[in-house]
């Protein structure tokens, strides 16, 4: 089914590589882009990106002031043969990077991550007062 603001999306994330000013509060880079949830709780972020096909060793998690990003490499499902006999391709493949500037800092520490059925669930709390900020972090995705 045709989007038309994904669409949109897309055509401002190339602008934003071309010029290197941000029209969203969300970044991409890659042949691909992870969809993505985010729930803001009283004092944490509930965050789920759906990674098809994807494991925990092939994605990563880094988070840094209030921005998270989801990074990695999905692997193509396609043989070098069928590489050349394609008809038709949808699914995107290789490197890819998904960064969100959230509204409040978090809090690094906090930070737990798990890949369960395709389903990257990151859970994160804010920075309280008394939370010492850090320079950021990579996180273990469990």
């Amino acid at each position: 089914m045709w989007d038309p603001f994904r669409d949109v999306e897309r055509l401002l994330n190339r602008m934003q590589s071309v010029t290197g000013t941000s029209f969203l509060s969300t970044s991409a880079r890659g042949s691909w882009v992870p969809a993505m949830d985010i729930v803001e709780r009283e004092d944490s972020y509930k965050i789920l990106a759906d990674l098809p096909g994807m494991n925990r060793n092939d994605v990563s998690v880094e988070i840094e002031g209030s921005q998270l990003c989801i990074g990695g490499n999905r692997k193509s499902m396609l043989s070098e043969e069928e590489h050349k006999n394609v008809v038709m391709a949808e699914r995107g493949s290789g490197r890819f990077e998904r960064c969100v500037r959230l509204p409040s800092p978090l809090e690094e520490g906090s930070v737990k991550a798990s890949l369960r059925d395709s389903v990257l669930l990151v859970e994160v709390k804010k920075v309280t007062d008394a939370v010492r900020k850090r320079s950021g972090i990579s996180v273990k995705i469990n």
